[in-house]
């Protein structure tokens, strides 16, 4: 959804005047987040109904986004929510006011949008944001977690009826029964045995799922320090399987070579202009790493064969900052896509 990403960063970002705010769990909240020219120009301010109403029912179902753009001259309006705040409290930078249709909303964030990228939502991807605030759960207050590979821990700060009308707090704890996780994530919920504060001092990582709950890096598994730079050598082999996407083709595949050793991957390509452009996700003992391909392809004798880019984008665990350049990728595989070979060579930094 265009500016679902946008709406994930959103709450409480705002440099501004510092306020804290109490009876936070389980508060339903809307947003009404306004974009102001395009990437790489683009702004986002947001609007939050929090502590001030909840979200009216018949006041919210009677927006239109493409009107209120109009009515308020953005180039795009995103009505975002009904959500819930999970945490009890916050204390956070909040900005002005505005009256909405006879609501009054707080200015909560207003974002720089430089590139196409960052109106995209990729369920389970990392995104950096600039945000100072600091969210509160009581003692005996149940949380929602996603572990990644390598252990770092996710704690759900809101969770959304926008996809599931139907999702309640009481629906939380059997949540992880209908996500579909990346290979080595996990779901769980406990009960806090002493008070849990997470804060954003100027920058924190955020995610969302299929259903747009959001998430906020609590615990990160590797240790502050400096990134080296590794020789990347990876072989593999993958097999074509049924896409969860529509309109892309997807493999999975197993990984051996240094610097990560054996591991496996997933990779979701489409086909357009004798490229394949997509995204892959693999995952070792210490964690996982995501990244992007762009691979121009030729076909003859019944088989395909790929030659082009890759760049390591994200990772979790050990891998956690991970970045590289351009590495070398090939992938070679028969028409069926049950012989894939596939190789990636260059540098990365962790």
């Amino acid at each position: 959804m265009v500016l679902a990403a946008v709406s994930a960063a959103a709450a409480f970002a705002s440099p501004a005047s510092a306020a804290g705010l109490d009876g936070l769990h389980d508060a339903r909240y809307c947003e009404i987040i306004e974009l102001d020219h395009a990437p790489p120009d683009a702004t986002a301010v947001v609007w939050n109904t929090i502590g001030l109403n909840k979200c009216p029912a018949a006041w919210w179902s009677a927006f239109d986004a493409g009107d209120l753009a109009e009515e308020l001259g953005d180039t795009l309006v995103l009505l975002n929510g009904p959500r819930h705040f999970l945490m009890d409290s916050v204390t956070a930078s909040v900005g002005g006011f505005r009256s909405f249709h006879g609501q009054r909303l707080r200015r909560v964030a207003t974002l720089p949008i430089p590139t196409a990228a960052d109106l995209a939502q990729t369920p389970y991807a990392d995104r950096v944001v600039d945000r100072e605030n600091t969210w509160r759960w009581q003692r005996g207050r149940r949380v929602y977690e996603l572990v990644a590979p390598g252990g770092d821990v996710y704690a759900m700060q809101a969770y959304a009826q926008i996809k599931d009308p139907s999702l309640t707090i009481g629906k939380l704890r059997g949540l992880g029964r209908r996500l579909d996780l990346p290979p080595g994530w996990r779901y769980r919920s406990r009960v806090l045995r002493r008070p849990l504060a997470i804060g954003a001092n100027g920058r924190t990582t955020i995610l969302q799922d299929e259903l747009q709950n959001t998430y906020q890096l609590a615990t990160a598994a590797r240790l502050p320090g400096p990134r080296k730079r590794r020789a990347v050598k990876i072989d593999g082999a993958t097999k074509m399987v049924t896409a969860t996407t529509p309109g892309t083709l997807e493999d999975h595949g197993t990984l051996t070579g240094t610097p990560f050793g054996r591991g496996s991957v997933e990779i979701v390509v489409r086909l357009a202009g004798g490229r394949a452009t997509g995204t892959f996700r693999m995952l070792f003992a210490k964690g996982s790493i995501t990244g992007t391909v762009d691979m121009p392809f030729t076909i003859s004798g019944g088989e395909i064969d790929f030659q082009g880019t890759a760049r390591l984008t994200a990772g979790t665990g050990a891998y956690r900052g991970v970045t590289s350049g351009a590495l070398k990728a090939h992938d070679h595989n028969t028409l069926d896509g049950q012989s894939g070979v596939v190789s990636l060579i260059g540098f990365a930094r962790y």
